[in-house]
């Protein structure tokens, strides 16, 4: 255990997010040491379908929410709508992703809840943001990434069809800088005692983490000194293969000479120029001799590799990159390590419901008679 602690420990949050932003802010947030309450409703969170499972729960949605504790309320009754305002009474943030409006029509928005609880840091995720002319829209990470650039740019640079992306970085991007916002909001409310309403949008965070999105509003198209969209993978002799980093058309005498190849003159095609070192390539027999080959230059090259082959490295195994949080589930430990506080995964994601009389009896003092009438008359579940 490290001498410091948790740097979450004693702040409470109640993860009312489902999906992937809310959720993914929330995990981190719980491996900080924070207490995070995930809040299902009846429908339960999407992610919960995604398969493999193990033991009945999704590895997709634990690596979302593990460590979290889970509470099940209904906001369709008046009785759940009060017990979720009493309890954001008693926690230091609230996150939720839905769509702007529906929480205040419940009484449940960010202007109440911060006049019920000053300090609380109450984290709004959503498309297009809280207000403006798109406020409104349904909208999904797919969605934005056509829309705010993500699409358009890939395929120009690559003069390719424009293809979705395989990641949701649409949320995860807004998931990082809502932990950001957060752990800044919570720093501001321990100086001045009063919380704030964060207001998350997709397409903003999108765009703000485009190392490109500057360049563009310029209008500039022509070529780009970071072209690692250019930067080819390589096939070996041995069917593996190898990821460079660099334009090796640009180095053509120099891959020629690495690869003991013999020297020509560098075709003015430049695809011909790559075809020629890829068919080099092919003739070295492994990853290990085509890096032995290539150390002597400043050239730099890695092996592709998948998560799983990842997770078998020594690399992976000393840092402690993965944890099995429960048999069979194994998930990323950590986004970060800290060699003075306590950060990590705290464990398994929870099943629906399965914190939710535990919660209301610490957080609330609620017995079990109130905690049965509540489950009766499916205010909770």
């Amino acid at each position: 255990m490290s001498d410091l602690g948790a740097p979450l420990a004693g702040i409470r949050v109640l993860d009312c997010s489902q999906v992937v932003a809310g959720p993914m802010c929330g995990r981190m947030l719980a491996d900080m040491g924070a207490d995070v309450i995930k809040v299902e409703f009846p429908a339960l969170d999407r992610t919960r379908e995604v398969l493999p499972a193990v033991a009945g729960q999704s590895l997709y949605f634990t690596h979302l929410n593990a460590g979290k504790r889970g509470v099940g309320i209904d906001l369709t009754t008046a009785a759940g709508v009060d017990v979720l305002g009493r309890l954001a009474e008693q926690v230091d943030v609230l996150v939720e992703n839905f769509r702007p409006g529906v929480l205040d029509r419940r009484g449940l928005g960010a202007d109440a809840l911060l006049a019920r609880n000053p300090r609380l840091v109450y984290c709004s995720i959503s498309g297009w943001g809280q207000d403006g002319p798109w406020a409104d829209r349904r909208s999904y990470a797919p969605l934005v990434h056509a829309e705010a650039g993500r699409i358009e740019l890939a395929a120009r640079l690559r003069d390719a069809p424009p293809q979705q992306e395989v990641h949701q970085h649409g949320d995860v991007n807004t998931a990082l800088v809502a932990t950001s916002a957060v752990l800044a909001a919570l720093l501001q409310a321990a100086r001045t005692g009063r919380g704030q309403h964060l207001d998350l949008a997709l397409a903003e965070a999108l765009v703000f983490t485009d190392e490109w999105s500057s360049t563009d509003l310029h209008g500039y198209g022509r070529e780009r000194f970071f072209d690692t969209w250019t930067h080819p993978v390589f096939t070996l002799g041995d069917g593996s293969m190898a990821a460079l980093v660099g334009n090796p058309v640009r180095g053509f005498d120099t891959w020629l000479a690495a690869l003991g190849a013999p020297p020509q003159p560098r075709p003015t095609d430049d695809a011909a120029a790559l075809a020629v070192i890829r068919a080099a390539v092919a003739e070295v027999p492994d990853y290990e001799t085509l890096e032995r080959l290539l150390e002597p230059y400043p050239m730099f090259v890695a092996p592709v590799r998948s998560v799983a082959q990842l997770a078998e490295t020594e690399w992976a195994g000393a840092r402690g990159v993965f944890e099995e949080v429960e048999p069979g589930a194994r998930v990323v430990r950590r986004a970060y390590r800290s060699r003075q506080a306590d950060v990590g995964v705290r464990g398994p994601a929870p099943r629906p419901g399965e914190h939710t009389r535990a919660v209301l009896a610490e957080l609330l003092d609620l017995d079990d008679a109130a905690v049965a009438a509540l489950v009766a008359g499916g205010a909770v579940f």
